[in-house]
């Protein structure tokens, strides 16, 4: 079976807190480009998590460059423009940046969210444990209890809500470069021309063939 690539957000995801020369030696100068835009957007989404959509993909598009408006005591305002942070992209690619992005963002939740639950039962085990010992039936008892909502073990398996899952936004571009080992063409009309100047070629070639086998 054929080993499945990843794609270019999976392959950042495991790169994600890596050093440069580290990264360089499994992201191409590319993938390394659009990780740098992925940590940028990550730590803004994670210092706020209610951030829109529209507000971060007008960010990826602005290259990360901020305009911000300042009063002074006279009430007069003053416009100051922060310097890209990273190349523009188009709306298509930000929105898929931006999906990226949130899995990830989610990712990093759950993961901080597990290791949080993991040492409060851990905890809970070493109480069980001393209250044993000390033959202490409600430090047993409460110690058990707290296992049992942080495992939930005390609940029914949660079964897959499935009107839960979205179905995949896509946004129609003409941008090839939004698909991952795709590149522009420089000299499009040309290619064009050499294309179909192949099949008439061809063409001609197999009509010249089947007259002479008759």
């Amino acid at each position: 079976m054929a080993k499945t690539q990843l794609s270019v957000y999976e392959k950042i995801e495991l790169s994600l807190f890596k050093s440069v020369d580290e990264s360089r030696l499994e992201l191409t100068s590319k993938d390394m480009e659009v990780k740098k835009r992925i940590l940028i957007c990550v730590s803004k989404k994670m210092d706020n998590p209610l951030m829109q959509n529209s507000d971060l993909v007008r960010f990826l598009m602005d290259g990360g460059s901020i305009t911000q408006i300042e009063k002074d005591d006279e009430g007069a305002e003053s416009e100051t423009v922060t310097p890209m942070l990273f190349n523009p992209v188009s709306q298509a690619q930000a929105y898929n940046d931006i999906a990226g992005i949130t899995k990830i963002v989610g990712n990093i939740s759950l993961s901080a969210k597990s290791w949080y639950r993991y040492m409060i039962v851990e905890g809970c085990k070493k109480g069980y444990e001393i209250a044993v010992t000390d033959r202490d039936p409600s430090g047993i008892a409460a110690n058990m209890d707290k296992i049992g909502k942080y495992t939930r073990a005390d609940k029914e398996d949660d079964a897959f809500d499935y009107s839960q899952m979205l179905p995949p936004s896509f946004e129609p571009t003409d941008d090839v470069t939004v698909l991952e080992g795709m590149e522009e063409i420089a000299d499009l009309e040309t290619e064009r021309s050499n294309f179909r100047a192949r099949f008439k070629g061809n063409m001609y070639k197999g009509a010249e063939e089947a007259v002479i086998g008759e």
